[in-house]
């Protein structure tokens, strides 16, 4: 075994002592002929040395290039979410804009300031007060229809109570003018209280599920006209001489960012056709862009689907102008 060892050390110091005179001769030798070995070493002896060290370098490269490529994900994606939510924002204010343009006086715009209240989801604090003509019991609508009433006015804010206030009232009626009720919070707990109620409607009437509920324009206080809601279905109640119908709002209270508060000159003078001309606008507009997108799909036509969006602003255009137009004496 001493032997053996002894062998072994020998040859390791040959083997040591020739790459070391390798070394040498390889270092005397020409830039060219130097070269030339060491790329034939490199594709025979030491290419699976070679294929390892690529091999470590490119795993180095992708770990620390991982945090990288994950924050950049991370600052798309947050992005994309803040365009989304601009981009309903825009909307919402569009659909203002279009609301105030065929409304054209008698109102003023105020911003629903949130976080306001303590812990109250039946009331709201705007924007706007006295200063610029808000009064209490004024209307307080959006583009979709009925969202409260003037509580109190300050100087340059004012409290409103919401549809939701088990305070709130409004005299009501079906589009079609042959039912009328009063309409009020639902009331209850969990989803029930984001729900409305027409009380009141004779038993003659009879409002079929889908219909959409007006404001009738008795009392004084809401102009006639102006979207409530749509029924979902007749509630049954111990009444005998009249029935009640479960309204669901047409204005979403978690959606409310800028409002509209009537003055009582536009109560006055009334809302004719306002928000049915809106609706008809927007209903034309998105049955055009449904029928291109079809005839798209059907055809393939890549130009088609880059124009829908222009033909039905242009859409909603005409239909606003049209209807300016008609309201002018």
């Amino acid at each position: 075994m001493a032997r053996a060892a002894r062998t072994d050390g020998r040859i390791d110091a040959a083997v040591g002592a020739a790459c070391v005179v390798a070394a040498l001769v390889c270092m005397a030798l020409p830039i060219s002929t130097r070269d030339g070995f060491a790329g034939g070493l490199r594709t025979t002896v030491m290419a699976p040395l070679v294929s390892l060290q690529e091999r470590a370098e490119l795993s180095r490269r992708t770990f620390l290039s991982h945090d990288a490529s994950t924050r950049v994900a991370d600052s798309v994606a947050l992005r994309s979410l803040r365009l989304q939510g601009i981009e309903q924002e825009n909307a919402k204010l569009r659909a203002l804009l279009g609301l105030g343009a065929l409304l054209q006086w008698g109102f003023v715009p105020a911003e629903a300031l949130k976080g306001r209240g303590i812990g109250d989801e039946q009331t709201l604090t705007l924007s706007a007060g006295s200063r610029a003509g808000v009064e209490p019991m004024a209307p307080v609508v959006s583009d979709a229809g009925v969202v409260g009433v003037i509580e109190r006015a300050d100087a340059t804010m004012s409290t409103a109570i919401l549809w939701q206030h088990p305070e709130f009232r409004v005299s009501a009626m079906s589009l079609n003018g042959e039912a009328y009720g009063m309409v009020q919070a639902h009331g209850g707990t969990g989803a029930d209280r984001y729900f409305l109620e027409l009380r009141g409607v004779l038993l003659r009437s009879q409002i079929p599920s889908g219909a959409v509920v007006v404001t009738s324009g008795l009392g004084g206080v809401w102009p006639r006209g102006v979207p409530i809601g749509t029924v979902v279905s007749e509630l049954k109640t111990p009444d005998q001489w009249a029935r009640s119908y479960l309204i669901k709002p047409a204005v979403a209270l978690s959606d409310l960012g800028s409002v509209l508060v009537l003055l009582p000159s536009r109560t006055r003078a009334g809302v004719d056709n306002v928000w049915t001309s809106a609706a008809g606008a927007e209903l034309a507009a998105r049955r055009i862009v449904s029928s291109i997108d079809s005839i798209a799909r059907l055809t393939g036509d890549s130009n088609s689907v880059r124009q829908r969006r222009v033909i039905a602003d242009s859409a909603s255009v005409r239909a606003e102008r049209d209807t300016v137009r008609k309201r002018i004496p």
